[in-house]
């Protein structure tokens, strides 16, 4: 994953396909064509997983609630997929148990989720990890007390998978590289190289870390740029007509302490739309929105409407709760790249399925998908673009496992014995281990040596004295140096964002760790002061990004939501 090599081999080299979006759309086409011998490259525009695949609800599953416009094909390929997570990325993929409580009024009934999760079951077939199984008020109470009891009919309890979805593209992508894909984050297409007849050729880039502009050529070129699929189009031809519906979804993160509930909860927004309350770690996020988004994809963000929404839906579920806005640790907003359908529906009855375009010119766009599909997406994307690589024999190569699964983890002596030499938590250790998979060796192999295993004593002047001792910074540290090294982290929002995920699942968003992560990839970098400065500043104002729906609240600020015990 070094990126200067990748961009020399993408202008040098000829391609079979270049792919244009590091979402895990094109992560997966990528992997997919590089596993069947196809010379590949792929560019991103940011950094990889940018947009909405570091963005979603961070869950592995078949759509539940698809069923309910029989989309039956969707949901059965992607519990059969979800299936194939769980051994391609154990340490990604995690078997998590959801609980579906029943009120009277709900537009599902107990008689129609039991339907429904029936054919979930018959879908993920004898290696189903967890079988639904219809329970009755007090049992949904005792598994989460915090429930609101009236009007409780019942519910089931079944089970799905959560993720990192930024580190679940990464790692698609890292398998790509395996197999010979040329990789390269932060690269801008902003016009088509043309052949005979006008057909595309290839691609002009610019790299946007030094502003240098190069071609690269490729015989076929494929559009995997989700909510930017419009806009590259529109490079290629101006009239193009638009093939997205962008819809908003956004998530709150709030203190475990503050939502304490032991499993994933199905609840409900305010006209009857399934949202998730999910435990991960030391927090619960709870999401998602599901609104039209007609302006620029960058500029999406988290406003009062989505706040109140959100924590509307917590109130009304978890009455005694008592959560307001001043619980919030972070907030997250992405769009949903979905096809267009020819009469706008409600957002959440559009299509979560995909399809491929063909323009004149010969470029490839895919519009539509979900994050648990894209395994068998790019499969099915491959097939049809060259048919002479079809075979059941690619299956268990493209079942394989990913990188993180591919060798082996840490043992429990060797959690328990790093906690010791580097005076962090075992839990936390115990987590990272987990996170990373056989990927935490190289992490560890970041740690500082033995001879200085401790945190330094002797922080730069720039650096929080208070911090100098923290064990938990010397991991963040070690994370740092390997994303540098081995993950293609350019930026410091790179790092606490879509490598670690420090910004959203942390107290303070990783304020106070600004500026000792900034000094390490300053000095592997080699960034100036000023540089490094910037870095800060941007991580900064992403931070107050996520907040600045606090300035359009206004008196509604810590506004508590009672609703019937």
């Amino acid at each position: 994953m070094n990126r200067q090599e990748m961009l020399t081999r993408l202008a040098d080299q000829e391609h079979d396909l270049l792919v244009v979006g590091g979402g895990i759309t094109g992560a997966g086409i990528a992997r997919e064509a590089s596993l069947r011998g196809l010379r590949v490259a792929l560019v991103e525009a940011a950094d990889f997983a940018y947009g909405t695949s570091s963005r979603s609800t961070k869950l592995i599953h078949g759509g539940l609630r698809y069923l309910k416009s029989f989309e039956l094909r969707l949901v059965r390929e992607s519990v059969i997929e979800r299936q194939r997570l769980l051994v391609m990325a154990p340490n990604l993929a995690k078997v998590t148990p959801f609980l579906f409580p029943v009120y009277r009024g709900d537009p599902d009934g107990l008689l129609k989720l039991h339907a429904g999760l029936t054919l979930y079951d018959l879908f993920a077939g004898k290696s189903n990890p967890i079988a639904h199984r219809m329970v009755g008020p007090g049992e949904v109470l005792s598994f989460e007390p915090g429930l609101r009891s009236a009007g409780l009919l019942g519910g089931a309890v079944y089970g799905d998978s959560r993720t990192d979805d930024a580190r679940l593209t990464l790692e698609v992508i890292q398998s790509a590289v395996t197999h010979g894909a040329v990789v390269a984050n932060y690269v801008q297409v902003d016009g088509f190289l043309r052949g005979p007849g006008g057909r595309v050729a290839g691609v002009r880039a610019v790299d946007r870390l030094t502003g240098d502009r190069f071609e690269a050529r490729a015989g076929s070129v494929l559009t995997a740029a989700g909510p930017w699929a419009d806009a590259v189009r529109r490079l290629d031809d101006p009239a193009a007509p638009p093939l997205l519906r962008l819809t908003k979804g956004v998530h709150l993160t709030l203190p475990r302490a503050r939502l304490p509930i032991e499993r994933a909860v199905v609840i409900r927004g305010r006209e009857g739309r399934m949202m998730f309350a999910i435990p991960s770690d030391d927090c619960t996020y709870v999401g998602t929105t599901d609104t039209d988004y007609d302006g620029d994809p960058s500029q999406v963000r988290v406003n009062s409407e989505d706040v109140e929404y959100v924590l509307e839906a917590v109130g009304r579920a978890f009455p005694d709760a008592g959560i307001g806005d001043g619980d919030i640790i972070s907030a997250w907003a992405g769009l949903r790249p979905l096809l267009r359908p020819a009469k706008l529906r409600d957002p959440s009855a559009t299509s979560r399925d995909y399809k491929v375009f063909f323009s004149p010119s010969g470029l490839v766009t895919v519009a539509g998908g979900k994050l648990t599909g894209f395994r068998a997406m790019g499969s099915h994307i491959v097939d049809r673009l060259y048919a002479a690589t079809r075979g059941s024999s690619h299956l268990a190569k493209s079942t394989a496992p990913l990188p993180g699964a591919a060798s082996p983890g840490l043992s429990t002596e060797d959690v328990t014995a790093l906690a010791a030499r580097t005076g962090a938590p075992r839990l936390y250790v115990a987590r990272l281990a987990d996170h990373y998979g056989g990927a935490i060796r190289g992490v560890v192999a970041q740690l500082p040596e033995a001879a200085a295993e401790r945190p330094r004593e002797d922080p730069s002047p720039r650096e929080d004295p208070s911090k100098a001792s923290d064990p938990v910074l010397t991991w963040a540290r070690a994370r740092v140096r390997h994303a540098v090294k081995g993950e293609m982290a350019v930026r410091l929002e790179d790092v606490i964002w879509r490598r670690t995920e420090i910004m959203l699942f942390t107290a303070d968003n990783g304020r106070g760790y600004l500026g000792p992560l900034a000094e390490e990839m300053a000095t592997l970098l080699g960034w100036s002061a000023a540089r490094q400065g910037a870095e800060i500043e941007q991580c900064r104002q992403r931070i107050d990004d996520m907040f600045v729906w606090r300035k359009e609240a206004g008196k509604w600020g810590q506004k508590r939501i009672a609703f019937e015990r």
